[in-house]
C-alpha cells in the first residue's frame, strides 16, 4: 500500500456527517459517514486519514469520540493503522471480511478448508410457514437459496440460506448457475454496505426436511444435525439466516464464538 503525500479532505466526510442519522452516537454516526465516503470513492484505499486533532476540530467531537470510531474501523477492515505514519484507508480487497460460517480446519495440516457451494434453486417463500426459524426477519416474504455445500473430501450437506427480498435485485442474475461459490457477505457489503457483526447459532438432532433427503440421496427419513446460523449486522438487524443440515455420518463440528466454525 503507497500512501499520498497530503490528508484526505474532510468537505466529504462533513457533507455525509450533516447527512447521518443524528439519533446514533457519536462515534457511530462517525464510522458511518467515514463509510459512506470508502463506499462512494470519495476516500480511496491507500489513502491517509487526516490526524485525529484535525477531525476532532472540524466536527462536534472529541478526540475519545475518534479513536473509537478508527478503532471500530480497523476491526472491521476498512482502516490499517501503520506505526508512525498515520491511518489509511484499507485496500478494497481487505474491506470485506469473508464470513464462511461452515468451514473445518484439516485435520493434518491444522489449514482451513473452506466451503465450495452449488446453486440447486432460488425461491420467494412466506415467513410463516417456517416457525420460528423466519420471525426475526418481520417480513411477509424472504428469497430461500437451496444450495449444497461441502469442503474437499467430504460429503454434501444441504443449505438453505435466507435473505431479505429486496437484495434479490443485488444477485448477478436469477441463474442459479451465476450464483455458484458466490459470496453473499461480499454483495451485501459492495450492493448495500451491509457487513455482519455478529453470528448466533443453534443446532440440534432432528429428522431431516424431505428436500435435504432428496438433494442428498438418502433415504427417508433421516435423523441427522439441524444447524441454524442467524447473522446480525452493526444495529444488531438480522440480514441472513442459514439453516444447514448435516447426515449423519458427518465429521464432527465445533460451534465457536467468533464469525467462523472450525
Amino acid at each position: 500500500m503507497s500512501a499520498k503525500p497530503d490528508n484526505l479532505p474532510l468537505e466529504p466526510l462533513l457533507g455525509y456527517w450533516k447527512a447521518s442519522e443524528t439519533t446514533l452516537v457519536k462515534y457511530r454516526r462517525l464510522t458511518e459517514a467515514f463509510t459512506a465516503c470508502i463506499r462512494a470513492g470519495d476516500y480511496r484505499p491507500g489513502e491517509r486519514l487526516p490526524k485525529e486533532t484535525e477531525i476532532c476540530a472540524a466536527l462536534p467531537v472529541g478526540l475519545s469520540t475518534v479513536q473509537k470510531a478508527l478503532g471500530r474501523m480497523v476491526g472491521e477492515g476498512l482502516v490499517v493503522r501503520r506505526r508512525k505514519l498515520g491511518s489509511f484507508i484499507a485496500e478494497a480487497s481487505n474491506q470485506v471480511p469473508e464470513v464462511h460460517i461452515y468451514r473445518f480446519k484439516d485435520p493434518v495440516t491444522g489449514e482451513e478448508m473452506m466451503p465450495y457451494t452449488r446453486v440447486l434453486r432460488v425461491s420467494r417463500v412466506k415467513t410463516e410457514t417456517y416457525g420460528t426459524l423466519l420471525t426475526e426477519f418481520d417480513a411477509e416474504e424472504v428469497i430461500r437459496i437451496d444450495r449444497l455445500v461441502w469442503v474437499d473430501g467430504e460429503r454434501p450437506t444441504f443449505s438453505a440460506f435466507y435473505l431479505p427480498v429486496e437484495y434479490q435485485k443485488g444477485m448477478p442474475d436469477e441463474k442459479t448457475e451465476t450464483l455458484h461459490g458466490a459470496s453473499y457477505h461480499r454483495l451485501l457489503w459492495e450492493t448495500y454496505g451491509i457487513r455482519i457483526a455478529r453470528v448466533r447459532h443453534a443446532a440440534s438432532a432432528e429428522l431431516l426436511s424431505g428436500m435435504a433427503c432428496e438433494s442428498l440421496d438418502l433415504a427417508a427419513p433421516h435423523v441427522g444435525m439441524l444447524w441454524d446460523a442467524h447473522e446480525f449486522d452493526r444495529d444488531d438487524r438480522l440480514q441472513i439466516v442459514q439453516r444447514f443440515e448435516l447426515p449423519r455420518g458427518h465429521r464432527p463440528m465445533q460451534l465457536a464464538e467468533r464469525k467462523s466454525v472450525l
